[in-house]
């Protein structure tokens, strides 16, 4: 009764209930009108018919894929007042506000500076061939994020190796951390990073940390940054969960970065919550990947989060850093990366799901996936079917065990198409599978916070860092097929549901691009 009475005055639950509210006053208003006013009904009616035909005339020669255009265009049509309400509360907005611009773009005069200090490897990256160079000269022209490398580099296979790793990198800072993490949650795993993080600032360290405010709605207290702002842990809780119907609601920072010393940087799928490090049980075994990095690279990961940290000092009115104290000397490394980020303020392509297809397109041997979430679009599987068909060994593992049992019910209704086509599709059996990566070929891979779904793709901030290079393709190959022997092949014959399962699914995946 505690924890159900604790539910209903939590902030989720209220802020949910007021957005409910305000979603259903537009229906509610309409159909007053109609009965209380015939006439005036009949007028509103019209308008909001000249509404419609506006709409699906602007969606249909707006520059988003076709699921994405569909999908909205039916709610329109078919509920008129209330699809147009949604389309114009939730719609997809690449475009900055103007309150963001300054602060996001890549103007910045003193972000820049960390940019422009790493443009030694581009000579680099021409000699690894065609494909690295288009790939670095692409991430370059969308997001000004440079070619690179690292001399050390760590790949995780589980949570639990991640979180040892990142703690001992923790307590040897000594000069700032940088944190950013969709998801904090109160439990063990966060008791020994705050301990940390405590002493650190104490003795002078610069610790700050990001995160995101549904991601991490039910896992901390109102008023976590109030207490870590207390403790001299300086605190940016991004896009605050508000009852207010509103497309930025759907932004949200599902990048996972540390920083330390602008030397070391992690990134991967892992958050800061007890799941993530499999000390607490939700859905079967929790298999996650990471990867730190040692070197040049880590400056990009530092870039990616003083860029975002600047929507605290546009908050604060305060005056744009001097962030030349974050730009660090690095030794040349063996390793060549590009690290990455897609936000849905910085407009233009999306780099991650392009880097993907590119990678996919590029294979002639093999290409091995992991992704919790499998909601792709026409382009992504096309590329896909493509590579199966040309002779490549496509291999994709999803989550035998979901969290989220209507985004599960989406993936599974991808499993068929796909497996027609040769593709094989893999289930993790001990339970649920996390981990974000793509490697082909021995010779390049990607590992990040992004997830094969609309939201990483289009609507979240995301990062990853992409190699060129064997020994790290190999590490993420061997534990690809590790995971393979864990886990249960789908053929045909054992995905087939009954024909209620089928319908439900395929509507589900008809409004996959709204999900």
């Amino acid at each position: 009764m505690r924890k159900f009475f604790k539910l209903l005055t939590s902030k989720f639950f209220i802020v949910a209930f007021l957005l409910l509210l305000e979603l259903a006053i537009v229906p509610a208003m309409l159909i007053w009108l109609s009965m209380q006013f015939p006439t005036v009904g009949t007028y509103v009616s019209i308008v909001f018919a000249v509404i419609d035909v506006i709409l699906v005339l602007y969606i249909i020669n707006s520059e988003i894929n076709a699921e994405y255009k569909i999908a909205w265009i039916v709610p329109i049509l078919l509920i008129p007042p209330v699809g147009a309400c949604l389309y114009l509360i939730f719609r997809r907005r690449k475009k900055p506000r103007r309150a963001l611009q300054r602060r996001l773009m890549h103007e910045l005069p003193e972000i820049m500076k960390l940019y422009e200090r790493q443009t030694a490897a581009d000579c680099r990256f021409l000699e690894l061939g065609d494909f690295a160079a288009q790939c670095a000269e692409f991430v370059r022209k969308e997001s000004a994020l440079p070619a690179t490398d690292c001399y050390e580099y760590k790949y995780f296979s589980s949570g639990e190796e991640y979180g040892k790793q990142l703690e001992k990198e923790l307590a040897a800072a000594k000069e700032y951390i940088f944190l950013e993490y969709f998801i904090f949650s109160e439990g063990k795993f966060w008791d020994r990073v705050h301990k940390i993080l405590k002493e650190k600032a104490d003795a002078g360290v610069d610790v700050r940390i990001i995160y995101d405010d549904i991601g991490s709605l039910l896992g901390i207290p109102e008023d976590f940054d109030a207490r870590l702002e207390k403790e001299g842990i300086r605190c940016l809780c991004f896009n605050r969960f508000r009852p207010v119907l509103d497309v930025a609601q759907n932004n949200r920072t599902h990048r996972k970065i540390a920083v330390i010393d602008g030397v070391t940087a992690f990134t991967g799928g892992i958050n800061i919550a007890d799941e993530y490090t499999n000390e607490i049980t939700l859905h079967g075994h929790w298999k996650d990947t990471g990867v730190m990095v040692r070197g040049r690279a880590a400056q990009s990961f530092t870039a990616m989060f003083l860029q975002l940290w600047e929507l605290k000092n546009s908050q604060d009115d305060t005056k744009e850093e001097n962030y030349d104290k974050y730009v660090t000397t690095c030794p040349e490394g063996k390793y060549a990366c590009l690290p990455f980020s897609d936000s849905p303020f910085a407009g233009g392509h999306n780099i991650c799901e392009s880097l993907y297809i590119k990678t996919i397109y590029n294979a002639k041997k093999y290409v091995y996936i992991n992704t919790p979430y499998l909601i792709i679009d026409d382009e992504m599987k096309k590329a896909l079917i493509t590579a199966a068909r040309s002779g490549v060994d496509v291999r994709i593992t999803v989550p035998f065990i979901p969290d989220k049992k209507y985004v599960y019910a989406v993936t599974r209704a991808f499993y068929t198409p796909l497996i027609k086509e040769g593709i094989r599709i893999y289930r993790y059996t001990p339970g649920f599978i996390h981990a974000k990566s793509i490697v082909s070929d021995g010779k390049v891979c990607i590992i990040g916070s992004s997830n094969m779904d609309f939201r990483s793709f289009y609507l979240h901030c995301e990062c990853n860092i992409m190699f060129f290079d064997k020994e790290v393709a190999d590490d993420l190959y061997e534990d690809y097929l590790h995971v393979c022997t864990q886990s249960e092949l789908m053929t045909e014959q054992n995905s087939k549901s009954s024909l209620l399962r089928r319908i439900y699914r395929s509507v589900l995946r008809f409004f996959a691009p709204l999900m």
